[in-house]
């Protein structure tokens, strides 16, 4: 007698071979339709010729058929997804659905699969095209398995449709799916700029893949020789200055962009110099390869400025609004080095000449955002531990991040000394002759301050507490002056100083010091305001020559 059936039991190869068939399902499920429903319909107008119905297969039976063959498929292919995904969607806090990649590193390479369809192949990263109801993420590890065998794991959300992702098994998936599995490479980091990209995908993938390398490389250096100070310093500086912004603010775009820090009612605003317009702007610039705007707007006020800040709103295409974490952060000058810095007050904003050219309606974002700002003074940061405590021109601890303030008549962590503040005090302390000069010989009353681009004193320019620093750290420390000699007489020198007692005249604080010589250079300064016409001095020597 016949033997009785057995019941079919579908292997992975066999459920891999149903998904083979999901991009074609739904076209075969329509062709099906169509066709019982062409029959039917045929059927039903044969029924109203003949008066004859046929009656082998009800089609209620028929379509009840189909239906459960598009579930089984559904089944099939809705176990295999789940086999080659993870949880990302509720660790990543990923809810969109999109096209999506993943960057997989290892070994210090990463892996692209060469496509060679298309108007531009090339190699590109491991992804594709979204199924109906999977996050990104997910979509992301589905393809890197159908295209290259590998079951991987999404583990952090690069740019807008990249994700890192890790080796979770290899030989995953072994029947081809849609375009079938793609040749694979691992790139090495100086392998990157001399490949051939597929165009038009996934935005910069020689940036995202050389950050993603650097970053493996750095954490493997760090695990093997964790204790070395120069691979803490390596470390911090791959960190750098930048923050999680991409995530918190959920912006992957790249661009130039800028900050606008407010603080205590006032805004940061930068003096560029240099270009068909200078003038007065918001801290910015160029972005850097694989670098999200966010990023990029943090990392530049910290180079233009020394101030590190936390991007927290985004306000315009190219702007975002930054909180101030720590003053100093960067000392070392980058590009075009630390800008003239001013803290400007909404009254000025009208009065200020601006940088033409660059980042839209600036006065208008400033004016937005001193507008919503609080009130209330922000609490400033600690003064830096472990600095020197030179002081500038106010007596302010510079190197300590301290300045002088206007409003309170006294100096503040935080605070930057101005020009007008630094010419009052100055002025105040009664220098005799000349311009008074601050810590790095620049004549604030005169609109002087130090350029780090230029590495002198500049119009237009301010000296920032970091850039005094750093000139007074250039400078020797003045050995302890002798108290004047009693009985002496009080003939001057060339500079009007008491040179029987002592004294001599100082360039940088502009007065006679007891204990200090007046130079030759100083000396001829002297003797040149006074107009003298053949300039000697007590000795009848010619400092000048």
């Amino acid at each position: 007698g016949p033997q009785p059936q057995q019941p079919v039991r579908h292997s992975a190869s066999q459920e891999e071979r149903l998904l083979a068939l999901t991009m074609a399902a739904p076209r075969l499920l329509a062709a099906i339709a169509a066709f019982l429903v062409g029959g039917r319909c045929a059927e039903e107008a044969a029924c109203r010729d003949t008066e004859t119905c046929p009656t082998a297969v009800p089609p209620r039976m028929r379509d009840s058929a189909l239906l459960q063959t598009g579930r089984d498929v559904q089944s099939a292919v809705e176990r295999l997804r789940k086999r080659v995904t993870s949880d990302c969607g509720e660790r990543l806090q990923m809810r969109e659905q999109r096209n999506a990649a993943c960057i997989v590193a290892r070994g210090g390479r990463a892996l692209l699969v060469w496509v060679p369809y298309g108007s531009a192949p090339g190699w590109d990263l491991p992804g594709g095209g979204k199924h109906d109801g999977e996050v990104a993420c997910e979509t992301a590890e589905r393809e890197v398995c159908e295209e290259t065998g590998m079951q991987v794991r999404a583990v952090r959300q690069l740019s807008y449709d990249v994700f890192q992702c890790e080796v979770v098994a290899e030989n995953v998936c072994r029947s081809p799916v849609d375009e079938g599995f793609l040749s694979k490479h691992w790139a090495s980091h100086g392998e990157l700029r001399s490949l051939q990209y597929r165009g038009n995908t996934l935005g910069d993938k020689e940036g995202l893949l050389a950050r993603a390398l650097a970053g493996q490389a750095l954490s493997q250096t760090w695990q093997v020789h964790a204790s070395a100070p120069a691979v803490l310093m390596a470390r911090q500086s791959a960190q750098g200055v930048t923050s999680d912004c991409p995530r918190r603010l959920q912006h992957f775009s790249e661009r130039n962009s800028a900050c606008i820090v407010v603080r205590d009612s006032r805004v940061l605003l930068v003096w560029v110099p240099y270009g068909s317009s200078p003038g007065w702007d918001l801290p910015g610039g160029n972005k850097h390869s694989g670098e999200a705007a966010c990023e990029t707007a943090e990392r530049e006020t910290c180079e233009e400025s020394g101030i590190k800040v936390r991007a927290v709103q985004k306000l315009s295409y190219n702007v975002f609004k930054c909180e101030i974490l720590a003053y100093g952060a960067c000392r070392n000058p980058v590009d075009e080095g630390f800008l003239g810095k001013k803290w400007v007050s909404r009254g000025e904003l009208d009065g200020l000449q601006y940088r033409g050219g660059t980042w839209g309606d600036k006065r208008g974002l400033l004016k937005q955002a001193l507008g919503s700002s609080s009130p209330s003074p922000t609490p400033s940061p600690r003064p830096l531990a472990g600095q020197p405590d030179w002081a500038d021109v106010c007596g302010c601890k510079m190197c300590r991040g301290e300045g002088f303030s206007s409003s309170s008549q006294q100096c503040r962590a935080g605070k930057a000394t101005g020009a007008s503040e630094a010419c009052e005090c100055l002025r105040r302390g009664g220098s005799s002759g000349g311009a008074p000069v601050d810590a790095c010989g620049c004549k604030p009353c005169e609109g002087e301050g130090w350029s780090s681009t230029q590495g002198r004193c500049s119009s237009g320019a301010e000296t920032s507490a970091e850039e005094g620093c750093q000139c007074r750290g250039r400078t020797p420390a003045p050995a302890p002056a002798p108290a004047p000699a009693p009985g002496q007489p009080d003939w001057s020198d060339a500079c009007g100083c008491k040179m029987c007692e002592g004294q001599g005249f100082s360039s940088t604080s502009q007065q006679c010091i007891a204990g200090k010589a007046t130079d030759s250079r100083e000396a001829c300064e002297c003797l040149r305001r006074r107009g003298s016409s053949a300039p000697v001095d007590a000795c009848g020597c010619r400092p000048c020559d």
